[in-house]
């Protein structure tokens, strides 16, 4: 649901030749969008190519068909969207969630980004919120159990997305698609 700077399909060596952008415009069915990967427990819909209005489709009344159509169909659904906190995008996703997960970057998420969405959730706008602190590195320069330190990408300060999905040695999709298959039918 990035419909801006699209990028898991590389992690699960799929195309992004079609996908939800082709459901919110009318022109293909959830069934012709739906790409099986190399795990049988696990289908992927991409975003697709990135549309001129992205935020129209995300706001239409087929944003609501998509997701009873794919409830119906799957017992788990993992949607990964823009940064929360950029774009509006990832806001208009939260009606359709019963959990959020804020993918969180030691040394690379800006501190004013945990405030804005500490902020939301307070206020209630981003409910059942948690968040997941990747990528930890100890320092050794402490003497502590623990070391200390703030530094945000998605784009904070660049132009959209610039810095987000940075090349690594192994991204988070690749992790939860390890993790995913390694599960017994």
């Amino acid at each position: 649901m990035d419909l801006r700077k699209p990028k898991i399909f590389d992690d699960f060596e799929i195309d992004n030749q079609v996908g939800v952008v082709h459901y919110l415009s009318h022109q293909k069915s959830v069934e012709t969008i739906t790409q099986k990967t190399k795990n049988p427990h696990l289908d992927i819909i991409t975003s697709g190519p990135v549309p001129p209005n992205p935020a129209e489709l995300m706001l239409s009344e087929t944003m609501s068909e998509f997701f009873t159509e794919v409830k119906q169909k799957y017992d788990y659904i993992v949607i990964d969207s823009a940064p929360m906190g950029l774009v509006t995008d990832t806001f208009n996703l939260l009606k359709f969630t019963d959990a959020t997960l804020y993918l969180s970057r030691q040394n690379y998420t800006k501190r004013g980004m945990l405030s804005l969405i500490n902020e939301n959730y307070r206020k209630g706008v981003v409910p059942h919120l948690s968040l997941v602190f990747n990528y930890v590195r100890q320092s050794k320069t402490l003497n502590y159990d623990y070391s200390y330190g703030y530094g945000y990408g998605y784009g904070y300060g660049k132009s959209y997305g610039q810095g987000y999905h940075e090349t690594q040695t192994k991204s988070f999709w690749q992790r939860f698609k390890a993790r995913f298959s390694s599960r017994k039918s």
